[in-house]
């Protein structure tokens, strides 16, 4: 892994990544998507991988997903300018799925190769509190046998001293809702927004 003196800050970082040929994600991206928000932020959120919305923006969680994570944001009294969100991996990669391309899941190689620069963002921002948003990075940044049905909302404390709390994709929440599982979907929402408002308390963006 790159040490961080390499890149004296973290937009230099930034600058660097858009290069990065480190793994075969590289060949379908448009553009890396690196990290965006409040760089001094004390909240982070954590993904899996940006989306073709993403891939277009250069921005995470711009999409659908990205738009119900900003209604729940100001449900607890955040906006994202607030936090700093950034993704396991920082390209795009789709596969063609009845006729539309889709979101293809990081494989733990990439994952790997990405480390670099998600070692980086973390210790760059030095957050307090990170919020891994799915299974793929709560196993990555608490443990390999992470369940997140079971272990969901719990605080975990990494050994830099920071804590991680993991939840729900929005794109779950998202696609509850699709299946007009009104109930199931009430549900996944209100438990995203209650690991949301965890984390923005735990991080002091919130008092309640």
């Amino acid at each position: 892994m790159q040490s961080l003196p390499l890149y004296p800050t973290l937009e230099a970082a930034r600058l660097a990544a858009q290069d990065c040929t480190a793994c075969q994600r590289c060949a379908d991206r448009q553009q890396v998507v690196f990290g965006s928000g409040n760089p001094q932020a004390s909240l982070m959120l954590v993904g899996e991988a940006p989306s073709a919305t993403d891939d277009d923006t250069g921005k995470p969680f711009s999409g659908p997903a990205g738009r119900l994570l900003d209604q729940l944001f100001s449900k607890v009294g955040l906006h994202r300018n607030d936090v700093w969100i950034t993704n396991l991996t920082r390209c795009f990669s789709g596969r063609e799925r009845n006729g539309r391309i889709e979101n293809r899941p990081a494989a733990a190689r990439e994952i790997d190769a990405c480390a670099t620069w998600m070692d980086m963002e973390i210790r760059y921002v030095n957050p307090s509190v990170i919020l891994a948003v799915g299974a793929p990075p709560a196993k990555r940044l608490i443990d390999r046998n992470f369940r997140l049905q079971e272990q969901r909302g719990v605080i975990f404390q990494r050994s830099d001293g920071s804590l991680v709390i993991a939840t729900i994709q929005p794109a779950y929440v998202m696609r509850l809702t699709s299946l007009v599982d009104k109930a199931a979907s009430d549900i996944a929402r209100e438990q995203l927004l209650g690991d949301i408002r965890l984390a923005a308390r735990n991080a002091g963006l919130i008092s309640d």
